[in-house]
């Protein structure tokens, strides 16, 4: 009859607690390669040849992974960083978790224009009228933890504008972009840094697109924006009787 001696039973309990050990820091690393918290604000139009009811904003992923958005949140707030808006709460995770692939949120009146692809999320609520000239955007976890804060309006937003260190070295947004949210035109205020890039500030991070936006979807559907034509054929981009009026 064999027994198994003392030092075999020390050994074999040594390699289990060695292997409980490892599965439990895989189990501990997941959640933080895998979640949603490398995440940049791309993207955003307040509104389509003066539709205000036609938004949209794109999401980029900073790192592979970062796919896991259910249950986080877009949320506008005004020109005091007052009087909070859900935007979206996402409802599910996207399937695309390469780094620098987009997440699509547009309105339904934005889908219903043709302006873009074919969306991965509608948006619940659009960003307010009021709060184009002078506002906030934020990408937030479903405690409230903002990830990415995107202000603008110069010195006419006058709120706060900071949130984790995972996105932003000081984990404060501001100062905010100069203008307005365009609702205008065709054009979109878009980060042009890299998909890995963190923040330094709105007003150094932010751009108007040059011309009509295109917008991506988590498949890598592309779609622009159409051109805001009068009647007599003329576009709107840069006709100043339009620029930064009272949204309607």
């Amino acid at each position: 009859m064999y027994c198994e001696g003392p030092r075999r039973r020390r050994a074999t309990r040594h390699i289990v607690s060695g292997l409980l050990a490892v599965g439990l820091l895989s189990w501990l690393a997941a959640p933080a390669a895998a979640t949603f918290h490398l995440m940049q604000i791309e993207q955003v139009i307040g509104g389509v040849c003066g539709q205000v009811g036609q938004q949209a904003i794109q999401l980029r992923m900073r790192s592979s992974f970062q796919n896991l958005v259910a249950g986080t949140r877009l949320v506008a707030r005004d020109a005091a960083g007052n009087n909070p808006v859900i935007l979206i709460t996402f409802p599910g995770n996207v399937s695309n978790s390469a780094g620098g692939a987009r997440i699509l949120s547009t309105t339904s009146a934005f889908t219903a224009a043709g302006s873009g692809p074919t969306p991965d999320f509608t948006l619940t609520n659009p960003i307010p009228a009021s709060y184009l000239l002078a506002g906030k955007l934020t990408f937030e976890d479903s405690f409230g933890g903002i990830y990415w804060g995107l202000a603008w309006g110069g010195a006419g937003y006058t709120g706060t504008n900071t949130g984790t260190l995972d996105n932003d070295a000081d984990g404060n947004f501001n100062p905010p972009f100069g203008e307005p949210l365009d609702w205008t035109t065709g054009r979109a205020l878009r980060f042009p840094g890299s998909s890995t890039a963190a923040s330094t500030n709105n007003a150094a991070d932010y751009v108007l697109t040059a011309a009509e936006a295109t917008f991506t979807s988590n498949d890598g559907s592309t779609g622009s924006v159409a051109e805001c034509l009068f009647g007599d054929g003329f576009e709107t981009n840069g006709l100043h009787a339009w620029d930064f009026v009272s949204p309607p």
